[in-house]
C-alpha cells in the first residue's frame, strides 16, 4: 500500500481552514468580483510533503497548482511505451514533472474508474508521495496477463508537525497491465516501504552535533538539525555549552525507549515510533538522550530526551 504521511490530515484541515479565512477576506473587500474570481481558478495546492534536494522543474511545477491540464484525455496515452518498465518510467517522470494529464493517460482501467477526470487525479496529489528521480528494476509476471516492476524512487525528503516524515527514498512494487495494446498503470503501487538510512550513521551525526554544542557553536549545532523547534527540554540542549568535559554518543535504539516521547507523539504522530531513534549522551556522569530523524540518506536531531523520568 503507498505510504500515507502522518500527517495528512491536520494538513489539509489547515488548508480548509485557510481557504476559508481567505473567502471570507475577498467576500468583505472585493464583493462579488472576488468571489467570481476565486470560483474561476484552478485547483489550489495545499502544503506538499517538505523534502530536501530535486525540485521539479521550474516549468513544471510539483503539485496540483503546476497540472497542465484540466480536461481528461484520451484514454490512450499521447505516447505508447513499449514494455511495462518503459510504462512506469514514462509515469514516474510525468509525476516528477507535475505533468498529472500525462500520468493520469498512463492509468489502468481500474485506476480511471477511481478517478473519472483530470481534476479528480489532480486532487488526489496531495496525499502522495511525489518521484524526483528513480530507477526502474526487473520485472516479473503476475496473474491475468499483468506485469509486476520493481522501482527505486526518490523523494524531496523531509519531515515537520504538519506532514510527518517524508522518506527520501522508497521501494516500490508497481502493477501494470496490458490494455488496448498500451501498458497501463495502477494509481497505487502494490508495495511502497521507506528505505532509512542506517542506524549506525545515528551516533556520528549525534556526535557532531553534540561536539558543536560543547564549543557553543549554536548556528553550526542548528545545520545538523532537521529544521524548526527543538522538542523536548531545552535545558538538556544547553548542557554541552555550560559544562566542560568531552561528550560521548552511544548506540542508537527504538523511540520506545525514550523517557518521555510525547512531545514528539504530540507534534508527528503515533507514526514517529517508527523512524525517530533515540541515541544516548554522558559526560562524566551527566546524561541525557538526543532524538533524531531520517533527512535522505542520514540522521537529523529533532530535540532532547531526559535519561530518567522527572523527580
Amino acid at each position: 500500500m503507498p505510504i500515507r504521511s502522518s500527517g495528512d490530515q491536520r494538513r489539509r484541515r489547515l488548508g480548509r481552514d485557510l481557504t476559508i479565512a481567505a473567502l471570507g477576506l475577498l467576500l468583505g473587500v472585493g464583493g462579488a468580483f472576488a468571489v467570481r474570481s476565486l470560483t474561476q481558478r484552478g485547483p489550489e495546492s495545499s502544503p506538499s510533503h517538505l523534502a530536501l534536494p530535486g525540485l521539479s522543474p521550474a516549468a513544471a511545477p510539483a503539485g496540483p497548482a503546476g497540472a497542465a491540464a484540466t480536461n481528461s484525455p484520451s484514454p490512450t496515452p499521447p505516447v505508447r511505451p513499449g514494455s511495462a518498465r518503459a510504462a512506469l518510467a514514462a509515469f514516474l517522470g510525468a509525476q516528477a514533472k507535475g505533468d498529472f494529464a500525462r500520468g493520469y493517460a498512463l492509468l489502468d482501467r481500474a485506476g480511471r474508474a477511481r478517478y473519472p477526470t483530470v481534476e479528480d487525479w489532480v486532487a488526489a496529489q496531495d496525499d502522495r508521495l511525489q518521484p524526483t528521480t528513480w530507477q526502474v528494476g526487473a520485472e516479473r509476471a503476475a496473474a491475468g496477463g499483468a506485469v509486476d516492476v520493481r522501482a527505486d524512487v526518490l523523494h524531496r525528503a523531509g519531515v515537520d508537525p504538519f506532514s510527518g516524515l517524508t522518506p527520501g527514498r522508497t521501494d516500490e512494487l508497481w502493477r501494470l497491465q496490458r490494455e488496448q495494446g498500451a501498458w497501463r498503470v495502477a494509481a497505487d503501487p502494490l508495495e511502497q516501504a521507506p528505505v532509512l538510512p542506517s542506524d549506525r550513521l545515528a551516533p556520528a551525526a549525534v556526535q557532531s552535533w553534540l561536539d558543536r554544542l560543547a564549543a557553543c557553536d549554536q548556528a553550526g549545532a542548528a545545520r545538523l538539525e532537521a529544521g524548526g523547534e527543538r522538542y523536548g527540554p531545552e535545558s538538556l540542549a544547553q548542557l554541552p555549552c555550560r559544562e566542560h568535559g568531552r561528550w560521548a554518543a552511544g548506540a542508537a535504539a527504538g523511540l520506545d525507549q525514550a523517557t518521555d516521547a510525547s512531545s514528539y507523539v504530540a507534534a508527528f504522530g503515533p507514526d514517529v515510533q517508527d523512524w525517530a531513534r533515540l541515541v544516548p549522551v554522558h559526560k562524566e556522569g551527566t546524561r541525557f538522550n538526543v532524538v533524531v530523524a531520517p533527512l535522505g540518506d542520514g540522521w537529523r536531531v529533532l530535540g532532547t530526551d531526559p535519561a530518567e523520568p522527572a523527580g
